[in-house]
């Protein structure tokens, strides 16, 4: 049967260039959505949200012009598109810098990426009671500790019609669900420590029906429990090795960020002007990569109708390349690599990063602490932050444990450390031959999200600042 969307949005750009836009593209996004809260012992929040809307995007006299639409007609696309017109043309006036795209070739397509399930397969009043369970079990674990628990769902289904004036026409079918859980526990001291574990997937209820407490719940319970008995962290400067969670972190927040071109075209990054310099020690390669099958952060087409393919950033210590959208890649004159993407109808493609991690080296980890005198290995990586100008990060660890004459040995909490990018990346000494990818979430740009992974090896690095309280 006709898809009269695929029509509209069709017919959209078409009258774009007849009324002289140089290049225009339109997408429409149907989207639903469903969220469940649990918190000690309550269905506190049960919502779900629907959204559809259609956007179209011009380029006239070198110049964007970008207008929404919360329904998708013929008279609603008429009035984005005159709206989009005028932006473009009365910015002409005032913008000095044009812009210029590359122009790859049309695809047409159908993308279907959902699991085993789509969320109307599992009725609401048992997704409501699957959570329960979760918390009730997390509970049970924390003991007459717990302080809060809290356990979460939700899953989202979209459907993202795209077309452009060059013949690209691709309709993709997406369907991602998250599961979540956090514990907070207090000591006889009253010292106070919380712990959360979240699972992911590319598909829908099915994670509630796969996943086992003891891998959400529970555990989270178990590492509060176990902070409670952690010592405070020394600080100063040590050498220190990553978890695969924490080398995801320093990949994307430090990195990533920086590699997105526009980033680098707007001089707010650290690496611009620096393409072909050796900015990291040899051992290591950094790859941003949507093709994965299965991963929280691929996707086959960008938010353009750009094939996604897999981008090398760091090649053997060696700044090799960005992530770039049409715009980006006619600035630096490089062909597009599909690293556009939008939230929503309401927002512009904007350069983003999908799944980013460091490649495998050789070294076991044994090997990587044997000698080791005195250092801080860091565990579960929950969140960081980069001042991409400057090139400097924070990182927070979860979990951390000290290491003495190469062995694993006491517990600690309340770690983070400070690096400076470049010096961090530089320092690494030893690249782990195992490899580790399970830090799905949703990344922030711009007040848009758009999901990502990231992971990569154990990393050893010498001499970088750890935060805590001296022993």
């Amino acid at each position: 049967m006709p898809d009269p969307t695929a029509d509209i949005v069709q017919r959209l750009c078409d009258e774009a260039r007849r009324r002289g836009a140089t290049f225009a593209d339109s997408r429409a996004v149907d989207s639903v959505s469903s969220t469940i809260l649990v918190q000690d012992t309550r269905a506190d929040k049960l919502f779900s949200a629907t959204s559809f809307g259609l956007c179209v995007r011009v380029l006239v006299d070198h110049c964007w012009g970008f207008a929404s639409a919360d329904s998708v007609s013929w008279p609603s696309a008429l009035e984005c598109l005159d709206e989009a017109l005028g932006l473009a043309r009365s910015s002409a006036r005032f913008v000095e810098e044009r812009v210029e795209i590359t122009t790859p070739r049309p695809f047409v397509d159908a993308v279907r990426s959902v699991g085993r399930l789509m969320p109307d397969d599992l009725p609401a009043a048992e997704k409501v009671r699957r959570v329960l369970a979760f918390e009730t079990a997390g509970r049970q674990a924390a003991g007459k500790g717990i302080v809060n628990s809290i356990c979460s769902y939700s899953d989202a289904y979209q459907v993202e019609t795209l077309a452009n004036t060059l013949g690209t026409q691709i309709r993709s079918e997406t369907c991602r669900a998250v599961l979540g859980a956090q514990m907070v526990v207090a000591g006889a001291d009253g010292q106070v420590q919380r712990a959360a574990e979240y699972e992911a997937i590319v598909g829908g209820p099915e994670l509630l029906l796969d996943t086992p407490a003891e891998e959400l719940s529970i555990k989270a319970s178990n590492k509060a429990l176990a902070l409670l008995k952690a010592r405070k962290c020394p600080a100063g400067n040590f050498t220190v090795v990553f978890h695969p969670s924490i080398t995801g972190l320093l990949v994307h927040e430090a990195l990533g960020h920086n590699a997105e071109a526009d980033a680098v075209w707007s001089g707010q990054s650290l690496l611009e002007g620096r393409l072909g310099e050796q900015l990291a020690a040899t051992g290591v390669t950094i790859i941003d990569d949507p093709t994965i099958p299965g991963a929280y952060g691929s996707y086959k087409y960008d938010s353009e109708g750009t094939p996604a393919v897999r981008r090398v950033i760091i090649d053997h210590g060696r700044l090799v390349g960005f992530l770039h959208s049409l715009e980006t890649a006619g600035k630096f004159a490089v062909a597009p690599n599909g690293a556009a993407r939008a939230d929503g109808y309401e927002s512009k493609p904007i350069v983003r990063m999908s799944n980013t991690f460091m490649e495998r080296g050789t070294v076991p980890f044994a090997d990587m602490i044997a000698d080791i005198d005195r250092g801080i290995y860091l565990e579960d990586g929950h969140w960081g932050y980069v001042f991409v100008q400057k090139g400097q990060f924070i990182c927070y660890a979860g979990q951390a444990h000290l290491i003495e004459r190469g062995r694993i040995t006491e517990p600690l909490r309340d770690v983070s450390i400070s690096s400076m990018t470049l010096d961090t990346l530089t320092n690494i000494d030893a690249v782990g031959d195992d490899f580790e990818m399970d830090m799905p979430g949703m990344c922030g740009k711009e007040g848009q999200r758009a999901p990502t992974d990231a992971g990569g090896p154990h990393v050893r690095v010498r001499d970088i600042v750890v935060g805590g309280h001296e022993a």
